[in-house]
Parts: structure tokens; sequence; C-alpha cells
């Protein structure tokens, strides 16, 4: 997932830059990790073996979304590269988390953290395909206050399980860079440069998101 979301954060980069041979490269990595997965021993995700071809289909479906992606890029056409990472989200990693996380942990904060952020992230980038201002503006506004609910250092250490005043100020402090970059789309929203919306996108996600993830997620 990890990669992916790298992936997916260079596709952004590069289109915000106009290197298509980065989006390109990061579309042919994504193609290839999918590729790697089929057939993977879906037992190992504690669920019945039957739903394989379940788990294939979703990533037959980055395969997919990848190669646009990367047939996009050869076009330099940066609005069906996003709509392409918009599919790719849509219909391959957020499905399939539905599909495969186990129900009674839905509920759980680091999951409801995420999912707000990749519910208004796909937004974002619906809004900035279809120029819909009022939407990114709206959906960044949330990212801001989600992050500012779970950015009180009792919340971090109750809902997270971090233990240690270090780690909790480091945990907030990724927060806290995800809500000022949110806070910077807002804007260039309401003054509707598309570049601003971007960049300040790809900040909040390497800045923030992943960042976190490499730090605080387990590798198991």
């Amino acid at each position: 997932m990890l990669a992916n979301l790298a992936s997916v954060n260079e596709i952004g980069a590069g289109v915000s830059v106009g290197d298509f041979e980065r989006v390109k490269r990061a579309a042919v990595g994504l193609d290839t990790r999918a590729g790697a997965l089929l057939d993977f021993d879906v037992t190992r995700l504690g669920v019945d073996e039957r739903r394989g071809p379940t788990f294939n289909a979703y990533l037959r479906e980055q395969q997919q979304a990848a190669r646009m992606i990367a047939k996009a890029a050869k076009g330099q056409d940066g609005a069906l590269v996003f709509r392409s990472v918009q599919d790719l989200l849509e219909r391959s990693c957020v499905a399939c988390h539905r599909s495969f996380r186990e129900r009674e942990n839905l509920m759980r904060p680091p999951v409801i953290l995420m999912t707000s952020f990749l519910d208004a992230w796909q937004d974002i980038n619906r809004g900035m395909l279809t120029e819909n201002f009022d939407l990114v503006s709206r959906r960044a506004h949330d990212v801001q206050v989600v992050g500012q609910v779970f950015a009180a250092k009792a919340v971090i250490a109750n809902a997270f399980g971090i233990e240690g005043a270090v780690e909790i100020g480091e945990f907030r402090e990724f927060l806290l860079e995800v809500i000022a970059q949110a806070k910077q789309v807002e804007r260039a929203a309401d003054e509707e440069k598309i570049s601003g919306i971007i960049e300040a996108t790809q900040r909040m996600w390497a800045k923030g998101c992943l960042a976190c993830h490499d730090q605080f997620r387990d590798e198991d």
C-alpha cells in the first residue's frame, strides 16, 4: 500500500511540474506491483482462499488504471492522468480495502483517519478535474477538521496507542503538516489555482501521510 501511495504521489508531482516521464515510471511501478501479487495467498490476510479471484480482480483494476495513466502520460494529458488516478483509487485501492478489511476493524481510529483523508482526496481530485473549486475547498477544510480532532496529544495516545512524549509529538507534527497543507489547498481552491492545489496536495501526502506511515506503521 505504501509503495502504491508513493507512486500516486509521484504521479501528482510529475503532472504538477510537467514531467510526464516521471508519471510514466510511477505508473509502470503500479502495474508491476499488481502483476507480482496476482494469485497471492489471500489466507495470509486472514480471509477464505475462495476470495482469491476477488483479490485478483482488484489487482487487474490496478493494472488497467496504471496502463491508462502511462498512456495518458505518453500523450502528456494531465487531465486524463488524474481521471485514471481517480479510477485507480475508487475501483482498486478503496474498493479492495472495503472488501478485505475485517468489519470489526472499520471503526478503529487509524482506519477512520485514513479513510477520511482518502475520501477527501478523491473529492479534491474530482473537483480539480471538473474545476469544481467549491468542492475542493470544502473537502480540504474537512481534512483540517478531521486532523484537528485527532491532533490532541491525549487522543493520539489513547486512540493510536502511541507511547512516549517524543513519539506523540512526532505523530502530532505529521498531522499538523497535513492540516497546514490542507489549508494551502483550500486557499488555492478559493483562488481557483490548479497548480497550487496540486503542489499543496502532494506536500500533504509526502510530508504528512506517507512520512507518518513510514515512521509509525507496523511492518507486519
